[in-house]
């Protein structure tokens, strides 16, 4: 506690705030979980566990509680309380730069000091001294001093679990035996973001612009102020305009407009580029920017260059903001309709902009190059959208190249958008011949290993299976949970750190893996004798690593740690745990490491998947994490032991505060290492997350999205080359459970992926199996086509895309059972009607007569 932020009150004061009173009035919230409320020492902190928290669709994910230091009476406020998820701490705005407090300003005026501040100070809250959470309530202006609705849709995972740590930063001393941090009325639920106050219009009124071009039906015009507007034929104008500043608030600098000159400070310079296309420069003192556009193939190329003139590392917060003329619109943002801002969305780095009557005419815009694909984010700001970056910095005299796309879609929206998106970049090459489940069940009552797996898996068709264990993680972690790791003879000297036993040296020769790997290549050769045909996948994960954390500098892989701002290596506390049980309270952790170019973690990555399939058997790798890039810039995809030339943490003022290394860039060698390790050996392989990279786009292996996550995330797959959901979501215990993990797939325009369910499937024509194989054409909103089938919950027709012949048709009741097998006749590229029963689905298979 500083002093000089301790505000007394008055005595009379304190007697008008002293008396209790009822608390503000709360948010309703849904499916609520209460949880117990707190009292938390000084200088302590307290964790609690949550279930897993997927995504709902319309919906934020609320923490609400209450919150003061317990005092004699009213005496003030201090930066008393942090609040992290999973590791990481809340700060004002989330992710994606929206407001994260929910019903309050950002700041509080303290009623009798008379003075203001803010709630949120980096990763701090301002926290009240008062008797009760009444009183701290009563003691601002607002009447909500203690009071906290935070949205934390974008801090809490889907899957695995998630824990809350609340800490008490007031160290005291104060009289009396106070100072505790009382946190109660605790609760996390969702809210209906209907509820949450709206932003107001952001829709300037701009004039026409005099200076366009044309062609094949796309005009682009170029403002004389900077910015520049794109129109198609019966379509509204989409007019883009560029900001510089860390606030969604900041004014444009580049504007679509032929009003007055330019924003002070910006120097602009623009003529005709070529016979359809624009040229534009614009220089500040410090920065220049070099834009052109060009109407080509029906599109509007964009391509712009951001330089650094000064002579110091400087921060470019650059914002550009789109909208409609003069009408209100609504943004999908990396293929979801009920996201309303993404931190990062390297995976769909696409944004459809259509008017707010749903018209389905609207502009999507595709961020075609690498590194705009890793630094930007995007938000629905009014009734417009911004795609912007507040992480890029650039060396004095350096630059940095963006490309993007502007689509004009003239019908069909979102989806006829992302299908001509799907095309242009050629995802719809590479077929998923089989269902992969990822582990499978067995079936109970067999003790004999090989009939039990042919009884658990025979039935089903041709099916994948991915096995276990992790590689390197699990033998490790295994052993020191269990507490068999190597231990020093009695009269030798003791390990330093809570695990003195240990012998480290016997412990990193890493003998105890080969137990592992007796075990997994003979779970492989009995699934091949059960299964005939089965393809067995087995896992890795390229940066957890079990370490001994206070000798982590003998691992031969330490110069590859991930490193957080404080110079420690990155790990995350939910994960040890569920790895490592008590074991973390003897200085054992699981750490991250950077598959870099070259560096030891990657040499042992790649030769733990060559060992799977070369001796042991495995028809190709699993890899959890694969692409490093996710929905957010938390968690380990930032290494900052180092710069990869552009990734850096700013300040509000835009300035430079740290460099990192992004690792979705750093790792490209190692991804494309490993899905060319598995194309070598003709063996198949699957990640985890979409792919982030074009390079990586284009080499062909599958991807899967988390269902867990919720369907704000099952977009991150829409450019993949079958649109995989994992389907650890919803009841995985019964069919019907599982059939609705299967509609609501489709329903995101995705195909679902199974979990170890196999025993609640029956026969070749069950529901999962009847999803395979698939090479896709077209997705859509409850509905995918491929070239063998379509898998529709939808009744409507759908364009036959394979030749005349015969198909048959499969139909599912609403628990998920075969009801109904017809066959029809189908004229190549002509239409088939498909009617659904209620709350089903229907299967279109082409058979042997249609090729």
């Amino acid at each position: 506690m500083k002093p000089s932020t301790w505000c007394l009150l008055s005595p009379l004061l304190w007697m008008l705030l002293g008396s209790p009173g009822l608390a503000a009035e709360r948010p309703a919230l849904e499916s609520a979980i209460e949880l117990k409320p707190q009292s938390i020492g000084l200088g302590q902190s307290a964790t609690l566990h949550l279930p897993p928290l997927a995504q709902k669709p319309g919906k934020a994910t609320v923490l609400s509680l209450r919150a003061y230091v317990k005092a004699a009476g009213p005496a003030g406020c201090n930066l008393n309380a942090g609040i992290l998820i999973n590791g990481v701490a809340l700060e004002r705005s989330t992710a994606a730069g929206g407001e994260r407090l929910i019903g309050r300003a950002p700041g509080l005026h303290l009623l009798g000091g008379k003075l203001d501040f803010s709630v949120f100070s980096g990763d701090k809250l301002m926290i009240l001294y008062a008797a009760d959470a009444g009183q701290a309530d009563r003691m601002t202006a607002d009447q909500l001093g203690a009071t906290f609705d935070l949205d934390v849709t974008d801090m809490l995972r889907g899957v695995d679990g998630n824990t809350l740590e609340l800490v008490n930063h007031f160290r005291g001393p104060m009289a009396g035996g106070l100072g505790q941090l009382i946190v109660q009325d605790l609760r996390v639920g969702y809210l209906g973001r209907s509820n949450l106050p709206q932003p107001p219009s952001r829709v300037p009124k701009r004039s026409p612009l005099e200076a366009r071009t044309s062609s094949g039906g796309v005009q682009v015009a170029q403002g004389r102020r900077g910015g520049f507007a794109v129109t198609a034929v019966g379509g509204p104008d989409l007019l883009i305009e560029t900001a510089l500043g860390m606030s969604p608030d900041t004014p444009a600098v580049l504007i679509a407009d032929d009003g007055p000159p330019a924003a002070d400070g910006v120097k602009l310079a623009g003529e005709p580029s070529g016979p359809q296309g624009f040229r534009l420069q614009a220089r500040w003192p410090l920065l220049e920017l070099t834009r052109t556009l060009e109407i080509r193939d029906g599109l509007v190329v964009w391509k712009e260059t951001w330089t650094n003139r000064g002579d110091a590392t400087a921060g470019v917060p650059l914002r550009h903001g789109l909208f409609l003329r003069d009408a209100a619109s609504r943004a999908t943002l990396a293929g979801s309709s009920d996201q309303v801002a993404v931190a990062s969305t390297a995976a769909n780095p696409t944004l459809f902009l259509e008017p707010a009557s749903g018209r389905q005419t609207g502009y999507g815009i595709t961020i075609e190059s690498d590194w705009w694909r890793l630094l930007h984010s995007q938000r629905a700001a009014g009734d417009g959208a911004e795609v912007y970056t507040n992480c890029l910095a650039l060396a004095p005299g350096k630059s940095l190249d963006l490309e993007m796309t502007i689509t004009p879609v003239p019908q069909g929206g979102y989806w006829a958008f992302i299908n001509s998106v799907r095309r242009r970049w050629g995802a719809n090459a590479t077929t998923m011949d089989r269902p992969m489940f990822w582990g499978f069940a067995r079936k109970p009552g067999i003790s004999e290993p090989v009939e039990q797996m042919k009884a658990s898996l025979g039935r089903l068709g041709p099916v994948s299976v991915v096995i276990g264990p992790w590689q390197r993680l699990e033998p490790d972690s295994r052993v020191v949970a269990a507490g068999l790791y190597p231990k020093l003879p009695d009269a030798a000297p003791r390990t330093t750190g809570n695990c003195p036993d240990l012998d480290v040296d016997a412990f990193l020769s890493f003998k105890h893996r080969e137990s592992y790997w007796e075990t997994v290549k003979t779970t492989t050769a009995q699934l091949r004798e059960a299964v005939p045909g089965i393809r067995v996948f087995h896992m890795t994960h390229p940066a957890m690593e079990c370490v001994y954390k206070p000798l982590e500098h003998l691992w031969p892989i330490a110069a590859d740690a991930v490193k957080t701002p404080a110079g420690k290596t990155f790990e995350d506390g939910g994960y040890s745990r569920s790895w490592l049980a008590g074991a973390t309270q003897a200085d054992w952790g699981v750490l991250y490491y950077v598959p870099r170019p070259g560096s030891r973690q990657m040499q042992a990555y790649l030769a733990s998947a060559a060992r799977a399939m070369d001796q042991c058997g495995a028809d190709g790798m699993y890899s959890d994490e694969f692409s490093w890039a996710f929905m957010s810039r938390a968690y380990s995809r930032y290494d900052y032991s180092r710069w990869d030339g552009y990734s850096a943490d700013l300040d509000d003022k835009g300035n430079v505060l740290r460099q990192k290394a992004d690792g979705g860039m750093v790792t490209q060698e190692c991804q494309k290492s490993m899905i060319e390790f598995c194309r070598s050996r003709e063996k198949f392989f699957l990640a985890n997350g979409g792919s982030c990279l074009r390079g990586i786009n284009s080499a062909p292996h599958h991807r899967f999205i988390e269902g867990g996550n919720g369907p704000g995330w099952f977009g991150q797959g829409h450019l993949s080359a079958v649109p995989l959901v994992l389907g650890n979501m919803g009841d995985e215990q019964s069919t019907s459970g599982v059939f609705a993990a299967v509609r609501k797939c489709l329903q995101y325009g995705s195909i679902y992926s199974p979990m170890p369910v196999n025993l609640l499937l029956e026969g070749s024509d069950n529901f999962v199996s009847k999803l395979y194989p698939i090479t896709v054409v077209e997705i859509g909103p409850g509905f995918v086509v491929g070239r063998e089938r379509i898998a529709t919950i939808t009744g409507r027709s759908f364009d036959w895309p394979e030749a005349s012949g015969k198909v048959r048709l499969y139909g599912y009741d609403k628990t998920g059972k075969l009801a109904a097998i017809a066959e029809q006749t189908v004229v190549g590229g002509g239409p088939i009607r498909i009617e659904v029963p209620d709350d089903g689905m229907v299967v279109v298979e082409k058979t042997t007569g249609a090729r």
